[in-house]
């Protein structure tokens, strides 16, 4: 993977911090990252509230061009989440309580049905970079964010 940035080898990541992911009391999942010193790059890593490394979980290097993205679907109870990477105007198949759907992800304007498609309305996106060094409580409408990150 080639970057613009001068990470063309690998980077040097640093732990960056933590998005814990609750569902009233109960926490689901926590959300880690680390940031590439050189680029500002985000590389991310899903695990249970049990498990203590945070290594656990890692997810693929993100490709050049994406954000990585929390999607939290409050179609059924409880609500469902996916940590993705998506880049503007790309869409993808979610799967949630009223079964398959595919997505447009716009920047800024969250999900939609399709590019010209209405807004997906129970479904909000946050990019994490914005909400890392906190928690989002998934069982409000909706979701409630509060992270350190101005």
């Amino acid at each position: 993977m080639r970057w613009m940035s001068g990470c063309a080898d690998s980077h040097d990541y640093f732990y960056y911090g933590a998005l814990n992911i609750y569902h009233r009391s109960e926490l689901l999942k926590v959300v880690d990252a680390w940031r590439c010193r050189r680029c500002g790059v985000l590389r991310v890593g899903v695990r249970g509230p049990d498990v203590l490394t945070s290594t656990e979980g890692m997810l693929p290097e993100p490709e050049e061009g994406k954000k990585w993205i929390l999607l939290v679907c409050r179609h059924g109870e409880p609500p469902c989440f996916e940590v993705l990477q998506l880049r503007d105007g790309e869409s993808f198949v979610h799967k949630c309580a009223t079964g398959e759907e595919s997505l447009t992800y716009l920047d800024g304007k969250g999900v939609h049905y399709g590019l010209d498609g209405p807004p997906a309305t129970r479904c909000y996106v946050y990019e994490l970079a914005k909400i890392l060094k906190g928690y989002i409580e998934i069982g409000k409408n909706p979701p409630e964010v509060v992270s350190l990150i101005r």
